[in-house]
């Protein structure tokens, strides 16, 4: 749990922590921390389905030495407005004491992998406008730039606010 001190109460953007709140779990908990790990593994199951609003999604762990270091998450299908305007098909983030490292890019390119193995031909990743690193690590994967869109409501899924970038990546 030092992990999630370092984010000071932001959402772990890729990390999916939602879906404990929305349950209540407490993720300090073991049976609670398994019940969600399990729930991650299930939404990446094409027979499972998601709860009303959600879609499927890969989410993928980035660790080093058996210490959690950030997550990346891949949603199969931009199945709500929510996605196809601000959450897109991926999202990620990296603790902060491990940043500047690469480990976002080296996390993106995973979910491109996968992207590319579920057979979308391209994705769409949205960063804050305000987020430099972060377009910069879109960028670095090859990330075209469609535009900068004013948000300014909180979605179902994170609290995006201001301008948001939205890149795509064609796969194929």
């Amino acid at each position: 749990m030092q992990s999630t001190a370092e984010w000071n109460g932001v959402d772990q953007d890729g990390a999916s922590m939602f879906f404990a709140e929305k349950y209540g779990w407490d993720l300090a908990n073991p049976r609670d921390f398994g019940l969600w790990v399990q729930l991650l593994k299930d939404l990446a199951n094409p027979d499972f389905a998601p709860l009303p609003g959600f879609v499927s999604q890969s989410t993928l762990w980035v660790v080093e030495n058996e210490q959690y270091l950030g997550a990346v998450s891949l949603r199969h299908e931009l199945g709500n407005d929510y996605l196809k305007e601000v959450g897109g098909h991926i999202g990620y983030g990296i603790r902060p004491s491990a940043r500047r490292r690469g480990l976002a890019k080296l996390a993106l390119a995973g979910a491109l992998e996968q992207a590319r193995d579920l057979g979308l031909p391209r994705v769409l990743i949205t960063c804050n406008d305000s987020n430099i690193g972060s377009a910069r690590t879109i960028e670095s994967c090859a990330g075209v730039l469609e535009g900068i869109r004013p948000h300014n409501e909180v979605g179902p899924l994170f609290g995006v606010q201001g301008d948001v970038r939205r890149y795509w990546i064609t796969l194929k």
